[in-house]
């Protein structure tokens, strides 16, 4: 295969939502250079896509060059300005046109949900698209990324597509957790992507995807599940699903690890409130003294009958001077007015302690705040925004911390149909950004502690048990620390804050095996048994794997090993229960003589994170998110351009021809997949064979007999053996030297059956074939010692006196110089024995077009058949040589087409 150019090769990666395509290579990887929304609208025709929402929109025009209808006889001329009409107007006349609305999602088709193809139609539209954008040249091979969730049909119809509608000449499928590992130079890790409305989780064992336990598809897990989440709790507080999908992708909105307190949890856990304590405290709040304190200063009379100032005698005001003195109504609305003025003061003296204190609240981190503000962004008529006296203006810098200005009243907006609806929260329409009749407008709305709940509908207990159910589905148990060791957590609903800390953080609490527990039970074992370790190495556990092992009582493991250790000769104890000594004997026996492994890796000692390499700086800003894209680049980097085809890991147009299109993921993938539908009956052919090389003329065709007999299927029989070598089944005359041997061996290897015995067991068959019998045309002692072999008997009881029992051996050995040359001539060659008492009445030649030894044919005209020994070419990209010149004129795959031609004529 020739050798692409980097600059050639186009990779495309398709999602749910987005899908990340590029032509081309750079010197160093870079994110995608095309990034589009996975979805096609339909068009007017049936059948047809359109990338965006196409509109039709009419307008009215004025026109002034149709004159107007002649008066009196008279001709009517237009003038400069053009025609009029009687009243001296233009004439109206509507005009339509259509316009592309890049912003309505409106009648959009989604072709991939939750990571499966539900519309081929409209995926091959916007592959189409892609490919149209990105305009490679006609030399490009391809690369798709694909989901865990496409089955092998789906490949060979990908595959079909790509390779009929695009003419590629190499293409490759690559299973999306394969290119997590090539972009994190990993070959044994657990990738965990979490996508739009799925997770999938996947094993991936020395660069081989293990099938047995892997999620796929696990619904409800993605970035939609958590936008759902905030939904529920927040729509009673007027939030809609793109308020709430815009708070998922703002800062505000953190998962905290499992067991975290929200703000304001903590102080009041842990406060502790003696209710007669908050009683007593209320009561002093009220304003109440005890009888010891200080005197309070209360209004009263003075001599002159004046209201003034006086003390009451221990707290007992004087009514009596009030009532007398007839001022009573003065000395209530006095009283009043001081206490306004002291909750005046009060009130300034909180709002300046708020101010001091706003700085100090404005740098606390988002997980210690009540409350947080995210910028929404809306999209709303111009005609509405005009109506409310609003006008767009620049669009400012977003601020994701709260940290942004002093918010104002908010405005009443209204509705289409006249009803104002207030915001849900504090707003601020402080920009606007114009686009055609609409225009974006953004307001800060504030959130309560609902924004770090976007997880908490089981989200990431479903997926912490997806990974586990994966990890124990390994088969090579010692390698399953290493997957929890390389945890690869990728997908655009990651970028959640705090989503991967979450989710590590479950999966210790849940699974992981802390120092703690190693002293369970210690002090319970005897002196002479090993302490178990905290990695469960030493605690003798059993493995027993019978149907019926669970239906037993069963018994405690430290107790049998307890007993067991302190009495090794196995009898009972005096004063035992002889009945349950024979129990712990028999699970001692069991676990002494089964197969069990001492790792105990059913549960993890520890769990991390893998880190992808910094090799390519592009991609430090770009985050993790998307590395599967970028191990598509290293994979076609690989594939494509450096060993050049020597792995195989594309599908070429040869390969396509010959076998249509097979699932060529099994180039790149893990394991072969039992459920492969065979290759279409009816494949387009590029070439014929006849134009590759002009084949020699046939030979003539057998001509049955004028007479048929009838004969029974029992009155014939044949058998075919590819025996793969024919040498150690002859009967070869041992050298000289072992005649002068002192003693023979007393356990003499084993030999192969000779082929007369082979024969004996099959009642001696009229016609056998034998293929790749491996003799060199020039090894005649050979050809010899397989006519001796056969016809020498085995013993008294085999007379080689009947003809029934005798066989003519015919070959037909490889002579092609150019073609069948390797160790020494010894391969391929097809040798036929056919019976004596048959072989009179039978005609057995090779044909002229075979030069490799594949071709013996036998006429049997009594019977009217013809038997044809056959050795097939198998197809492969090793050259092929014209056998008479040498001159390479094509492949084995050609070779192959034209032996089968030549086999059918």
């Amino acid at each position: 295969m020739p050798p692409f150019k980097d600059e050639h090769i186009l990779i495309i990666a398709p999602g749910s939502q987005t899908t990340l395509a590029q032509l081309g290579l750079p010197e160093s990887f870079t994110p995608a250079q095309l990034r589009t929304s996975t979805r096609m609208f339909p068009a007017e025709r049936k059948g047809e896509w359109e990338p965006l929402k196409v509109r039709e929109r009419k307008i009215t025009k004025r026109r002034n060059d149709v004159p107007p209808e002649p008066v009196d006889g008279d001709t009517a001329m237009a003038d400069g300005d053009g025609a009029t009409d009687k009243a001296g107007n233009g004439i109206e006349e509507e005009e339509s046109y259509f316009e592309e609305d890049p912003t309505t999602e409106e009648g959009a088709v989604y072709p991939i949900r939750q990571g499966r193809v539900v519309d081929w139609p409209c995926l091959f539209a916007l592959m189409t698209h892609i490919y149209n954008t990105l305009s490679p040249p006609f030399h490009t091979p391809i690369l798709i990324v694909t989901q865990p969730a496409w089955t092998a049909q789906d490949h060979e119809t990908i595959t079909q597509f790509c390779f009929e509608k695009f003419k590629t000449p190499a293409f490759c499928l690559m299973d999306s957790a394969l290119a997590v590992c090539y972009a994190y130079a990993t070959q044994n890790a657990t990738v965990i992507d979490v996508g739009y409305e799925k997770c999938d989780v996947s094993a991936v064992v020395e660069y081989q995807i293990n099938d047995i336990g892997r999620g796929i598809a696990i619904p409800g897990c993605g970035g939609e599940g958590m936008t759902q989440r905030l939904l529920e709790l927040l729509s009673d507080k007027g939030f809609t699903r793109d308020m709430c999908e815009q708070l998922k992708r703002s800062g505000i909105c953190e998962i905290l690890p499992p067991g975290t307190a929200l703000p304001g949890e903590a102080e009041v856990e842990g406060t502790d409130v003696n209710p007669a304590a908050a009683a007593s405290a209320g009561a002093n709040a009220a304003g109440l003294k005890s009888r010891g304190g200080a005197t309070e200063q209360l209004a009263g009379v003075d001599q002159n009958g004046e209201l003034g100032e006086v003390e009451d005698n221990e707290g007992v005001l004087d009514v009596a001077s009030l009532v007398v003195s007839g001022k009573t109504n003065e000395f209530l609305a006095r009283k009043e007015k001081e206490k306004a003025e002291k909750a005046e003061k009060a009130a300034a003296r909180k709002a300046a302690q708020d101010a001091a204190a706003a700085p100090k609240h404005a740098k606390l981190p988002n997980a210690k705040r009540l409350t947080a503000t995210f910028h929404y962004t809306e999209r709303r008529p111009l005609a509405e925004l005009h109506q409310n006296g609003k006008r767009p203006v620049e669009n400012g810098t977003s601020n994701v911390e709260g940290e942004a200005k002093r918010p104002r009243t908010p405005e009443p907006v209204e509705s289409a149909a006249g009803v104002e609806n207030d915001p849900p929260s504090t707003t601020k329409p402080d920009a606007a950004v114009q686009s055609g009749d609409t225009a974006l407008i953004r307001r800060d709305v504030e959130v309560g502690l609902e924004r770090f709940q976007a997880a908490s509908g089981g989200i990431l207990d479903r997926i912490a048990d997806a990974i586990h159910r994966c990890i124990l589905s390994v088969p090579e148990v010692h390698r399953r620390q290493e997957l929890w060791n390389n945890l690869i957590i990728v997908g655009n609903a990651t970028k959640t804050r705090g989503f991967k800390d979450a989710l590590v953080a479950k999966l210790s609490s849940k699974y992981l095996i802390t120092d703690s527990n190693a002293t369970i039970f210690t002090s319970e074992l005897p002196s002479n048994f090993t302490t178990p370790m905290a990695t469960g190495a030493n605690t003798p556990q059993p493995q027993s794997h019978l149907s019926n092992f669970h239906h037993g009582p069963g018994v405690n493991p430290l107790l049998l090993a307890a007993t067991t250790a302190s009495n090794p000769t196995g009898l009972a104890p005096p004063g035992q229960n002889h009945h349950l000594h024979a129990q712990l004997q028999m699970q001692q026996y069991q676990q002494q003589h089964q197969h069990q492994h001492s790792g105990h890796e059913q549960t993890p000692k520890a769990i991390k994170l893998t880190k992808m390499p910094e090799y390519f700086p592009e991609w430090k800003d770009a985050g993790t998110e998307e590395a599967a894209f970028l191990g598509a680049q290293v994979a076609a980097k690989v594939v494509f351009v450096v060993d050049q085809g020597l792995s195989k890991g594309f599908m070429s147009r040869t390969e396509y021809n010959d076998l249509g299109p097979q699932d060529p993921f099994l180039k790149m993938r893990s394991s072969r997949s039992p459920s492969l539908s065979p290759p279409p009956l009816k494949r387009r052919r590029i070439t014929p064979p006849e134009a590759l090389i002009a084949p020699p003329p046939p030979t003539s065709k057998i001509q049955p007999p004028n007479q048929r007999i009838e004969f029974k299927a029992t009155n014939l029989r044949i058998y075919s053996w590819n025996i793969n070598g024919i040498a150690p089944y002859l009967d070869t005359q041992p050298p000289i030297t072992t005649f002068f041997s002192a003693t023979r061996k007393s356990n003499p290897s084993p030999s192969f059956p000779s082929l007369r015995a082979c024969l004996y067991r099959w009642s001696f068959p009229h016609i056998v074939g034998l293929q790749e019998v491996k003799i060199a045309p020039t090894d005649t002692s050979s050809e010899a010692s397989v006519r001796r072999t056969i016809n020498s008997p085995l013993n008294a009881n085999d007379p080689t006196t009947d003809p029934s029992r005798l066989y003519d051996v015919l070959f037909c050995l490889p002579r092609d110089k150019y073609n069948a040359t390797g160790f020494g001539g010894k391969l391929y060659g097809v040798c036929t024995l056919i019976r004596r008492d048959m072989s009179a009445s039978s005609t057995t030649r090779t044909v002229d077009w075979d030069l490799e030894g594949r071709v013996l044919i036998t006429e049997l005209p009594s019977y009217g058949i013809v038997v044809v020994n056959v050795y097939a070419v198998n197809g492969t990209a090793n050259r092929y040589r014209d056998s008479s010149s040498g001159k390479v004129i094509g492949d084995r795959h050609m070779r192959k087409r034209i032996f089968h031609a030549e086999l059918r004529d």
